[in-house]
């Protein structure tokens, strides 16, 4: 049985496996890496996928999709697709995910020979719940076996092996910066337990090698509207041929000091050449570096640490190729970042070597003895961290934290006899769980989760019921909330798996299996109170 790796990435994608006993990257379609790009074909019902696509992306604008992974925390995103063609016109983030997943796992069949019974598909450490619940959607749309959703950073350790080695390596700091996305993330290096533990995360997910290219094309631009009088933003494939041709000055400009766009008037209609220097591309870029830095300090103030309590920092992403970047990081932490491990491939190595000391039947039926760990591997262990705090918002609009943020997963958590009712006989409520920062849902920077009915509250007068609520987030990060009347239940822990789905995908609590339910509107419940002595 063979079980592979998926760095599932905002630009590009990859995976890996066990050949013989080296991680190798599975070649696609002659390629070690993809463009997660997919291009529907206008007056066909063929979709393109990979390098291809991307190549279409300057042809065929409106109906090509890049960076869908940077939409994947938006549950409302769709991707409209205007072509008669098709007999879907739109897409969710996940279902454009999974046509790149397919694309992937298609490849690795090729090298392998045979499809791979299992995926461990990498996610940011600082996704969202829906984030990488849509993730694990993607994969199971695609086809795959999702056997575990595993940090990028903890991937990145494992492709380092630093646990193995006989430095003294306990805190880490994984500078990830690629094309679409950036994390900073501490993790505890357990040389003894052979563990990863990710004790803190920082980041933004629309900060990445892609900003870069929208930076320096916005600035030729507009030195090509000083030249020619051209607007060239106007044209959004005018302006995609730009970007890609920012792309690549930037690539070039890290390894020379000076790079030339030209244009013989595909692109502005007039002939145009533009010299730009390192220092301009780095002057240019400068607030995007900085962000990454001042996500840095964040991520250590939060642990009371200080650089000079990093070991030794990894650098990940392809866009820490970038010498300004990696100049930044070195001054930051005061010391030379680690590039030992192609930074394009190290999440998807890592992935691999997880994925294969993973037995796929075990971690598909959920074994959970002590012994095996439920089919994840004995000798790479790793943890991640709930990006932030979890709470439930209460009748006065306030939000009462529930799971604060770097907790470790996976996490239960519940608020004993914490809640009540409002109105005399209520017997109904609304639960709504929000993620983020803030004191209530006004004034904060904080996004609704879920939100599910409890039913069958005893009737009594308000004050009187005493609520429970449970919130649980598995290793994965994915979000299971349960709620109940202890006077109606005995208060035992309720299995996540227990609750009946609803329309809408809301979670539908009944106590009293025997009992009629029915959905209500928002507007026919009350929310919760805190517990009134």
């Amino acid at each position: 049985m063979t079980s592979i790796g998926i760095d599932l990435g905002t630009t590009n994608s990859a995976a890996s496996t066990l050949i013989g006993d080296r991680e190798e990257i599975l070649d696609i379609e002659g390629d070690r890496t993809i463009r997660s790009v997919v291009s529907f074909e206008p007056g066909d019902d063929e979709v393109i996928v990979g390098n291809m696509a991307a190549d279409l992306m300057e042809r065929h604008p409106d109906l090509t999709v890049s960076s869908i992974k940077r939409h994947m925390v938006d549950d409302d995103h769709t991707v409209t697709i205007d072509d008669d063609s098709y007999e879907m016109t739109e897409y969710a983030p996940e279902e454009i995910s999974a046509l790149i997943l397919k694309k992937v796992l298609a490849g690795a069949e090729g090298s392998l020979g045979e499809a791979p019974d299992g995926a461990v598909i990498t996610v940011p450490a600082d996704f969202p719940e829906n984030a990488r619940a849509a993730t694990r959607r993607a994969g199971e749309l695609a086809g795959v076996n999702v056997l575990r959703l595993l940090p990028e950073p903890s991937a990145a350790c494992v492709a380092y092996g630093l646990r193995d080695r006989d430095e003294d390596i306990e805190r880490v700091a994984v500078y990830d910066l690629g094309g679409g996305t950036f994390d900073i993330s501490l993790v505890d290096v357990s040389h003894e337990d052979g563990f990863y533990d990710v004790v803190a995360t920082e980041g933004e997910q629309e900060l990445g090698g892609d900003d870069f290219d929208e930076a320096l094309a916005q600035w030729i631009a507009e030195q090509i509207e000083d030249e020619t009088g051209v607007d060239v933003t106007d044209d959004r494939g005018a302006f995609l041929q730009l970007k890609g041709k920012a792309k690549d000055i930037k690539e070039q400009l890290s390894s020379r000091n000076t790079a030339t766009f030209r244009d013989s008037g595909t692109i502005s209609g007039e002939n145009v050449d533009i010299e730009i220097s390192r220092e301009q591309f780095e002057e240019i870029t400068a607030d995007l570096v900085e962000r990454t830095v001042e996500f840095s300090e964040t991520a250590l103030e939060s642990q009371d640490m200080s650089p000079d309590d990093v070991d030794t920092v990894l650098l990940v992403g392809g866009s820490t190729k970038i010498p300004a970047v990696k100049e930044a990081v070195e001054e930051f932490f005061g010391q030379t970042p680690s590039q030992e491990v192609n930074p394009d491939e190290a999440v998807a190595i890592g992935a691999g070597v997880f994925a294969d000391s993973i037995d796929p039947k075990k971690a598909l039926e959920g074994d959970d003895d002590d012994e095996d760990r439920g089919g994840l591997p004995s000798d790479v262990r790793v943890s991640n961290v709930v990006p932030d705090d979890l709470g439930i918002e209460l009748a006065s609009g306030k939000i009462d934290t529930i799971i604060e943020s770097n907790s470790n997963l996976p996490t239960m958590e519940r608020k004993e006899r914490e809640y009540t009712t409002v109105e005399d006989n209520q017997t109904r409520a609304l639960i709504k769980l929000y993620q983020g920062e803030g004191d209530t849902v006004d004034d904060g920077d904080l996004e609704l989760k879920t939100e599910f009915v409890l039913e069958n509250i005893r009737e009594a007068p308000k004050n009187e019921p005493e609520i429970t609520v449970q919130v649980k987030l598995d290793e994965d990060g994915v979000l299971s909330a349960h709620a109940w009347d202890e006077s109606v239940v005995d208060g035992d822990l309720i299995d996540p798996d227990d609750a009946d789905e609803v329309a809408d995908g809301e979670a539908h609590i009944d106590m009293n299996p025997s009992g009629e339910s029915e959905k209500l509107s928002v507007e026919e419940i009350r929310a919760l109170l805190p517990r009134i002595a």
